[in-house]
This record gives C-alpha cells, sequence and structure tokens, in this order.
C-alpha cells in the first residue's frame, strides 16, 4: 500500500517488464496494469485498485484536484 508515484512526460519510454500502477494526475483513479505476450502481439489489462484509490485520493494535492473538475 502507498506506493511511490513517478511523475512522468509525453514520449517518455517506460520499462513496463514487471507491470505498473498508474494513476491519473486529476481524479486520483489507480489501476494495476499488466502486459503480455502472445503469439508475438502485445497484450495489455488494466484492473482497478480500489485500495490504492482511496488513499491516493484522501492526499491534499489530489482532494483538490477533484474539486476543481467537480466545479467546486
Amino acid at each position: 500500500m502507498a506506493q511511490a508515484y513517478i511523475q512522468r512526460h509525453d514520449g517518455e519510454w517506460i520499462d513496463v517488464t514487471d507491470g505498473q500502477l498508474l494513476a491519473c494526475c486529476d481524479c486520483g483513479l489507480i489501476h494495476k496494469v499488466e502486459y503480455a505476450i502472445l503469439d508475438g502481439r502485445i497484450l495489455k489489462r488494466a484492473f482497478r485498485d480500489n485500495r490504492e484509490t482511496a488513499y491516493r485520493r484522501n492526499t491534499k494535492d489530489v482532494k483538490k484536484s477533484i474539486c476543481k473538475l467537480k466545479g467546486e
């Protein structure tokens, strides 16, 4: 729980060998992302991580972003 998230930038290459947790900057939604190779094709799947999402949404910066998105 309570993972450290690295800010990535447009066009940046990322090593995804071991999968990743993906966090939305604005709403704090977290997905566990996994990759696999099948018949020479790269497959990707994502699962919502409700526990990490709840933890991240309780941080001050994400709360501010959510309020802005809602127009509050």
